[in-house]
């Protein structure tokens, strides 16, 4: 029954995440740039399979993204070439900027992340590495790359699964992290990807912090 309550719970929070991405909000979020409320969740597995593990290799996955009102990234991107029709030099730039960022950006500040609260219980993160017996995949499912125009703006935030798997290819447990926002203290966030980058950051903070407040509890 908890489980049939958890992915009940989760179809409904990823229904809102479209329309509220759809419609600028509409009251979901805080009105001051604050935006909607992250939420952590396993779906799958038990995390008591990572007690004693030091090393992880940490992959990604973008296959099933959907971004702001489109279900598909390949939509959002067209729609992005029409935007800049009369300047085609303008939406290379931007593509180029959209998929860069995720090795150059996103990707190390997830690793920076993950080792930062990992060292918290001797677990370290290697992106693309090999040689660790546990695999992290990370699929981005969802992102809103939100907005900052200087009278107005709104964090971006992402939905990601998380799921450790042994050297087999097994689950070991399954995460769910949804709207984990991103913005720059200082408000300086005036490009998508310098929110992205720190939403990434909070979703592994999140999924860290779980992971280790879970394990301490293990004897």
């Amino acid at each position: 029954m908890k489980r049939l309550k958890l992915h009940l719970f989760f179809a409904l929070a990823s229904s809102v995440s479209i329309t509220h991405a759809q419609y600028g909000y509409g009251g979901f979020g805080t009105g001051g740039g604050g935006g909607p409320r992250p939420i952590i969740a396993i779906n799958g597995g038990n995390v008591a399979g990572l007690k004693g593990v030091t090393t992880v290799n940490i992959i990604y996955d973008y296959s099933k993204l959907g971004v702001g009102a489109f279900r598909n990234e390949q939509d959002y991107l067209k729609k992005k070439e029409e935007d800049y029709k009369k300047d085609p030099a303008k939406f290379e730039k931007f593509k180029n900027g959209w998929f860069n960022a995720r090795k150059e950006r996103f990707e190390p500040r997830f690793e920076e992340m993950f080792n930062k609260v990992g060292s918290k219980i001797g677990m370290t993160g290697k992106n693309y590495a090999t040689d660790g017996v546990v695999t992290l995949k990370i699929e981005t499912l969802f992102i809103e790359p939100g907005y900052n125009i200087g009278i107005s703006k709104m964090p971006s935030f992402i939905d990601l699964e998380c799921t450790f798997l042994d050297k087999n290819g097994k689950e070991i447990v399954r995460y769910i992290v949804k709207n984990a926002t991103g913005q720059q203290a200082m408000g300086f966030d005036y490009d998508t990807g310098s929110r992205l980058v720190e939403s990434y950051a909070k979703a592994c903070k999140m999924l860290m912090k779980d992971v280790t407040k879970r394990l301490k509890k293990i004897k």
